[in-house]
């Protein structure tokens, strides 16, 4: 139970300083001073910085990977809501820091960032995609390109998640699907 706690206050200390100050300006020993532990718990439990930087990114995109996998996909408009449900879902589980941080590494092309997107956001993209072009050949969408209604539609989805989290839940991923659908579907 203690080390719960203790990983917990690291990756608490490490999400706000990495939040505010960015990976490259936030130190070890600044983060495990911020959580009140040695700076040593750092290496033990996540192997240094980079390790916890990762874990930090990481830790929530598995969970919503395996479930984006298994949602079912016949019917495409099902599994357009389904997805933007779990999207908004798993943003709003861990916060607007975490959002920011994936968005940061992502558009700054860096190492983690790149990791992050082959392990995790491309297969999601791919399966994504794949429903959006059925969909298109179906006459159910609008002839646009699927890889940017893919972009539109996440980032859609994190806008709900992080700058509207006053939205209850339900009307979140309704008015997404509804905005997305208004501009992509010809329903």
């Amino acid at each position: 139970m203690r080390e719960k706690r203790t990983k917990e206050k690291i990756l608490q200390a490490a999400e706000e300083l990495f939040f505010l100050k960015g990976y490259d300006a936030t130190g070890i020993r600044e983060i495990a001073a911020k959580a009140g532990v040695n700076s040593s718990m750092i290496s033990y439990y996540f192997g240094g910085k980079r390790g916890l930087y990762r874990y930090l990114l990481t830790t929530h995109l598995g969970d919503m990977l395996e479930k984006v996998m298994a949602l079912p996909d016949e019917d495409e408009l099902d599994f357009i809501k389904s997805f933007i449900t779990v999207h908004i879902g798993t943003l709003r589980k861990r916060g607007k820091r975490l959002a920011v941080l994936l968005i940061r590494e992502l558009t700054a092309e860096s190492d983690i960032g790149r990791e992050v997107f082959d392990r995790y956001l491309r297969r999601i993209g791919e399966k994504v995609i794949g429903v959006l072009n059925r969909a298109k050949g179906k006459g159910l969408l609008k002839s646009l390109d699927t890889e940017l209604l893919f972009a539109f539609l996440v980032h859609t989805d994190a806008l709900f998640a992080v700058r509207f989290a006053e939205l209850d839940f339900e009307e979140a991923v309704n008015t997404a699907f509804q905005l997305f659908w208004s501009g992509a579907g010809i329903c």
